[in-house]
């Protein structure tokens, strides 16, 4: 997944190259959903200039019970055959 996916990483690299002549400061990549961050990421984790920050969803904040950050309050499960971090009730819907 990590391969197939950082095509967006490459694409941020050349425009940046492109367009300002330098790395980005900094990349923001939502986390907790798919592989949307280390996509972004893979191509930039040699180069320490470049801050690499991933977020997850915060809704109305953590303390409300009305969030979808799964990181931070989700529990393990299974989604699709993975074992991973979800948003499921006792039942594990």
């Amino acid at each position: 997944v990590r391969d197939f996916q950082s095509v967006i990483g490459r694409e941020i690299r050349k425009q940046a190259m492109e367009k300002v002549g330098k790395l980005p400061d900094a990349l923001v990549a939502c986390v907790g959903g798919g592989s949307n961050a280390i996509g972004m990421f893979y191509p930039f984790l040699a180069d320490e200039s470049v801050e690499l920050y991933g977020v997850e969803a915060g809704g109305l904040g953590i303390e409300t019970g009305q969030h979808a950050a799964p990181l931070c309050a989700g529990r393990p499960g299974v989604l699709h055959g993975n074992r991973t971090y979800l948003m499921e009730d006792e039942n594990g819907q």
